[in-house]
């Protein structure tokens, strides 16, 4: 899985405010809440480049604390890309949760754990091997985990769906056609589109062996 690297700086000042490097603010936002005061902006630092600064400043003990996070240019696409994901996911399992409701009969609620143990797929990997196990259920344990009423085979016949179920196609999929599928964030289609990569590879290394037969004058 890629990893991303964000980098993170918390800075804790104390008494006299927030301290500051000598930056270019290109835009920003604020708000309050009770005691705490939120600020978000794009900004440009002496080296000319981009990072997004995120910050808050609260009263708890008597003086004021300023926390800041940052993200520099090369990271800002991926980090808005896991927020979008992870804002995808908690509105998909807050939907299922609300259809649902809190008295849904049990005989309602899915889930492998309720299938039998030859029929779930890591337990069907381990007894009867990979030659055993469906496209659907090898992706499923690549994806690893569902959704509140959605199984992780669920979600991996979603997404075999959407490439017609053919893995050469599914191998050209790109992270947003993935991410189309409710339930598949950011994490699970890196994991996909990672071993399928390797797939790739794997197949493109392979060469044909020639066999030469001798045949004496």
């Amino acid at each position: 899985m890629i990893a991303f690297r964000l980098i993170f700086f918390v800075w804790v000042v104390l008494g006299k405010g927030e301290t500051t490097m000598d930056i270019e603010i290109l835009a920003e936002e604020k708000f309050s809440y009770k005691d705490r005061h939120y600020k978000i902006s794009m900004n440009r630092a002496v080296n000319k480049r981009l990072y997004l600064r995120l910050a808050y400043t609260e009263n708890r003990t008597g003086e004021w604390t300023t926390h800041i996070m940052q993200v520099f240019q090369g990271n800002i696409e991926n980090f808005i890309q896991c927020l979008n994901s992870v804002f995808r996911t908690a509105a998909f399992r807050a939907e299922l949760e609300a259809q649902a409701g809190p008295f849904a009969p049990p005989e309602n609620v899915r889930g492998i754990k309720s299938w039998v143990p030859e029929e779930r797929p890591r337990e069907k990997l381990m007894a009867q091997g990979r030659e055993a196990m469906s496209d659907g259920e090898l992706l499923a344990m690549l994806i690893g985990a569902g959704l509140p009423g959605v199984t992780a085979v669920d979600l991996a016949k979603k997404v075999l769906g959407i490439a017609g179920n053919d893995l050469k196609r599914l191998a050209a999929l790109q992270a947003e056609d993935l991410m189309a599928i409710r339930g598949i964030g950011h994490a699970r289609t890196l994991s996909v589109i990672s071993a399928m990569e390797l797939a790739v590879r794997l197949a493109a290394r392979e060469q044909p062996v020639q066999f030469l037969k001798l045949v004496s004058p």
